[in-house]
């Protein structure tokens, strides 16, 4: 039976993705393993506990909110898919104000990596964004991030979101 099973060797296997949201919104404990296995670092299946966790929860998810600082410690030093997971579960929570210098700050190290994979840069920039749209001091700077050399790496499709957010300025 899948409530039995240990939410580790479970994230290790191909699972279903009905099954995984079932299984950590319908069993708290296996909720807050995966979200211990999310900040953790353990190859392939912190990502996917990630992945499970931001199809589970709710925006503004209660059972996540204490853990929005955590995750932004967590940012740097993760694999691009991991962090693209953890990026993701931030733009649904509620952002301390005394954590949006420090997630700025990460996010803007992630986006001007322009090695990265696109999806974790444009996340990274809608985290930016998020935050210079509440803090119009900072539009400049945005400008200067969006020049040619950042967004040349980034398909067509990425490239016009991330234009179509700086035109929204």
């Amino acid at each position: 039976m899948i409530e039995d099973q240990d939410i580790r060797s479970y994230l290790a296997t191909r699972f279903s993705k009905f099954d995984a949201i079932s299984l950590v919104n319908e069993n708290p404990d296996k909720f807050f393993e995966t979200v211990e296995i999310a900040l953790s670092n353990e190859e392939t299946i912190s990502w996917r506990a990630a992945w499970v966790l931001y199809h589970a929860m709710d925006d503004y998810d209660p059972r996540l909110e204490p853990f929005t600082s955590d995750f932004i410690k967590k940012i740097q030093g993760l694999e691009d898919g991991h962090q693209r997971e953890i990026l993701r579960i931030i733009g649904r929570l509620s952002i301390p104000e005394d954590q949006e210098g420090k997630l700025f700050d990460h996010c803007i190290n992630i986006w001007e990596q322009v090695g990265k994979i696109p999806s974790v840069r444009v996340f990274a920039f809608r985290m930016i964004f998020k935050i210079a749209e509440k803090y119009p001091e900072m539009k400049p700077e945005l400008v200067f991030i969006t020049q040619p050399h950042y967004t040349d790496t980034l398909s067509p499709g990425i490239r016009n979101s991330v234009e179509r957010m700086i035109r929204k300025l």
